[in-house]
């Protein structure tokens, strides 16, 4: 960025010939327009810097299919503007990694948030939860000018919605959510009481019993297989959402397949974090990542003709396996591929082991590009 410091002092003096003339000298007119330009450079950089701190984006909300909620009042707000939450959302259970339900954006571009509040009611644990934090708007602004690679054209994308996440035991979680999804930060709301003399006029429906009898029945909330194995296995334990975002070091690692600069993997991790890395990105390290629920790579072989191998993850299936290993040990998680016989099978593997990872809804298939 250009600068101008300190006092600047110009003295005209004209040449004999002008002196009684009235006219400036060639030379202050070029001083007076180069002072045009550097002012015009710093303001145009100003401007720039200011735009760094506003972008078009959106808030959105979530909540985990086992742990249905319903929103009181909230907002994501700056001193400029208030992304508000309330009623209006309904009942909330996408679950924990899915994109969340969002009222639309404006149209130009804001000040990111420095203040989350919310007030909500956990369904199944039959309390408010509420909390008041502030945010890291720097955080924010330098993830949201990071953005995200499009594999397929090889341009940056930037991120579209900051996700709330509201899990039991008052647990919150903040995402920027775009081509990949990166966890900002973690915050502990606190019980509170809501009653019908003190609520929202906006929130009166949640006191009638009649509107509790049909929108809390067990098939409205969850769904009737959702709900057999929530009965047969009971609710999980609350901390598995904290649990989640334990991290370690891996990076993906393939054999069976030869692989090129344009190939690339996809995970999606149980914290809610996702991302497409190109098979030579720097994002492909062994730097600490959440663990993952899914994951895919996908290729072309020598014939032109793109492949995926695709796999998901139970969490305490793959937990176990990456317990073996230290969390700051570096691991492939290795995905191991034979066309020929139709195989794929995933394992972590460091310089001491290896261990095998059982996955489910496996896909080994051509794919058009």
């Amino acid at each position: 960025m250009w600068e101008i410091k300190g006092t600047w002092n110009i003295e005209i003096n004209p040449s004999p010939r002008q002196q009684g003339s009235g006219k400036k000298s060639i030379c202050a007119d070029k001083i007076f327009l180069l002072l045009f330009m550097l002012l015009s450079v710093v303001s145009s950089c100003q401007e720039s810097k200011m735009n760094e701190k506003k972008q078009v984006w959106a808030g959105a909300v979530v909540a985990p299919k086992e742990y249905p909620v319903e929103i009181y009042n909230g907002a994501l707000s700056s001193n400029e503007y208030a992304y508000n939450f309330g009623p209006i959302y309904g009942i909330l259970k996408q679950g924990w990694s899915s994109s969340g339900k969002s009222m639309g954006r404006p149209d130009t571009p804001i000040e990111f948030p420095d203040e989350l509040k919310m007030t909500w009611y956990a369904i199944q644990e039959q309390k408010f939860y509420t909390g008041n934090w502030k945010l890291d708007k720097e955080q924010i602004s330098k993830v949201w000018q990071e953005g995200s690679l499009n594999v397929k054209t090889g341009t940056k994308e930037e991120f579209e919605t900051l996700i709330v996440g509201l899990a039991p035991g008052g647990n919150v979680a903040l995402w920027a959510e775009g081509a990949r999804q990166v966890l900002l930060a973690t915050f502990q709301a606190h019980d509170t009481t809501i009653n019908k003399e003190t609520a929202n006029p906006d929130f009166e429906h949640f006191f009638r019993q009649e509107y509790r009898d049909v929108a809390y029945t067990p098939e409205k909330l969850y769904g009737t297989e959702l709900y057999a194995q929530l009965q047969g296995k009971g609710w999980p334990d609350p901390k598995l959402y904290l649990d989640y975002n334990k991290k370690y070091a891996w990076k993906f690692a393939v054999e069976g397949i030869g692989i090129g600069p344009k190939d690339y993997f996809y995970y999606k991790c149980f914290n809610g974090e996702r991302d497409q890395l190109l098979n030579t990105s720097d994002g492909n390290t062994d730097l600490p990542k959440a663990i993952p629920e899914h994951i895919s790579v996908k290729w072309q072989d020598s014939k032109q003709q793109h492949w995926v191998a695709d796999t998901r993850f139970k969490y305490d299936v793959i937990k176990k396996a990456f317990e073996q290993f230290d969390p700051a040990e570096k691991i492939d998680l290795l995905i191991q591929v034979d066309i020929a016989s139709n195989v794929l099978n995933t394992y972590l593997k460091s310089s001491s082991k290896q261990v095998k990872i059982v996955g489910y809804d496996l896909a080994l298939v051509p794919v058009d590009n």
